[in-house]
């Protein structure tokens, strides 16, 4: 339900809320304003000030104008937002299902990969309290990011068109295999009796295959788990048009599994692997063609492992460092690495730690470099004085420019923000990117704490970062409004 929006209180030092007054536009002043908009269509006037503007998720066409300052709004692809306004955000799908076993209207758990002006966005929609979700959906930008169309994986669970053998499905990954041309969707799919590693496919990421069963295992228990896809795309890699599928095998030990394509993700190879704990493990490929693996390796904190030979066998784990997170619950946000490749072929890992703070009082953003997979340097923190949890790297094309993106949990609520880097020492400010605070009770329930995402996308697009995350907007007649969106850095 819309928020109504009040009169601007003029406050030295703390931003001002709006509220519906009997006049048709909502006008800010020329300080700090948050404006919130009402159900149908909104004319808001910020004026001056580093204004937020709140006008999404609404049936009307808002038309948007900013002013002076630096101002944040999240808004409706179909909303008019003038060129004033610095950082906005565009609600890009919403769950439109009805079955009775999820939590609508949800969607969570981002994935996206940029490949020249193409976005493709993955994502759960409609998650379900015991894991996963109703359905897999899909948005793609053909232009940068300034529109998009979406829709639902086909033949994956139940409700997909046409509908597929699983009951839920999770873990949404994009991977484009350059040699081949085609984008890959990766999906664990789950049903009663078995579990599915599965694969769609897709020329221009709007029209996809049906599922291809890269790894089946038939049984009542939970057989894979935090899957991740890359191709190797390097000009000179011996392993070129290779792409790797990366998970963790779940049985009496946890370990790590590691598959190979080599036609564009029809076929998949049987399983190298490695018996360690592992969660959350994100492959990237050097230039030499090494494949670099890290993850969160339970006491043994974050670990890497390494192949020579295109991902046939795989190295002993060599650490990165130790990990010392403070716990997210209520909310939902594990201590999960984060791992992309900077320009000249170093890995750059980041996760959420406590080490800097005398009492573990809150996360920093911390990030360690590797020329080899093996040896990493020591951590260093990038943000302080704010609670941060699953950070996100982006690297831009070309230049090298770093972007991560991560929420912030504060005592009201859930932030989302960014942070750049043009040579990855020093950082700018953090620039927030949600218009308003979201409480845990706007965000479904898991058996983890209430969900957002266990990742976030980010890349670059025509020179600025664009973050595709889950943002939650207030409850309407019992049901959630969380959705997700993309926003312009």
């Amino acid at each position: 339900m819309r928020g109504r929006v009040a009169i601007v209180l003029l406050l030295a030092a703390l931003p001002t809320v709006a509220v519906a007054a009997a006049r048709p536009a909502l006008v800010g002043t020329q300080g700090a304003d948050v404006l919130l908009g009402r159900e149908g269509s909104d004319r808001v006037d910020a004026r001056g000030g580093n204004d937020r503007i709140a006008v999404e998720y609404d049936a009307g066409r808002d038309d948007v104008s900013c002013g002076a300052g630096r101002d944040v709004v999240t808004a409706d692809l179909g909303d008019r937002v003038r060129t004033g306004c610095e950082i906005v955000g565009r609600r890009i799908h919403r769950d439109l299902f009805t079955n009775p076993e999820s939590q609508h209207e949800s969607e969570v758990e981002p994935d996206s990969l940029t490949v020249g002006a193409t976005t493709v966005a993955l994502f759960q929609v409609g998650r379900r309290r015991e894991g996963g979700a109703a359905g897999i959906g899909f948005s793609t930008s053909k232009d940068g990011g300034l529109t998009w169309r979406g829709g639902i994986l086909p033949g994956l669970t139940a409700v997909s068109k046409p509908a597929g053998p699983s009951a839920r499905a999770s873990d949404p990954v994009l991977a484009y295999d350059a040699a081949h041309g085609v984008w890959l969707a990766n999906t664990l799919a789950l049903a009663p009796g078995s579990t599915r590693l599965t694969i769609h496919r897709s020329g221009n990421g709007l029209s996809w295959s049906g599922p291809i069963d890269a790894a089946v295992v038939e049984s009542d228990n939970l057989g894979y788990d935090k899957n991740w896809l890359t191709c190797d795309n390097g000009a000179s890699s011996p392993f070129r048009g290779r792409c790797y599928l990366a998970y963790t095998l779940l049985g009496r030990a946890d370990a790590l599994a590691v598959q190979r394509s080599d036609d564009g993700g029809r076929t998949w190879s049987a399983a190298a692997t490695l018996q360690l704990p592992i969660t959350g493990v994100i492959p990237v490929v050097q230039p030499d063609g090494k494949l670099v693996l890290t993850f969160w390796s339970g006491r043994n904190g974050m670990v890497s492992v390494t192949s020579t030979d295109g991902g046939v066998t795989l190295s002993g784990p060599a650490g990165i460092s130790s990990l010392r997170p403070k716990d997210a619950r209520p909310f939902r946000a594990p201590p999960l690495i984060a791992a992309e490749l900077e320009r000249g072929g170093t890995v750059l890992t980041a996760w959420q730690d406590c080490r800097f703070r005398p009492i573990c009082s809150g996360n920093d953003v911390v990030i360690s470099r590797s020329a080899d997979g093996a040896r990493w340097s020591a951590p260093v923190r990038i943000t302080t004085g704010r609670n941060v949890v699953l950070p996100t790297i982006g690297v831009e094309p070309g230049t090298g420019r770093l972007a991560i993106a991560y929420y912030v949990i504060q005592r009201n609520g859930i932030d989302a923000e960014l942070v750049i880097s043009t040579d990855g020492r020093r950082w700018s400010a953090p620039q927030r990117l949600n218009a308003r605070r979201m409480p845990l009770e706007w965000m479904p329930q898991t058996t983890l704490g209430r969900m957002l995402a266990d990742y976030i996308g980010v890349s670059w697009v025509r020179g600025r970062p664009l973050v595709v995350l889950a943002l939650a907007s207030p409850p309407q007649s019992g049901e959630l409004r969380q959705a997700v969106y993309a926003v312009r850095g």
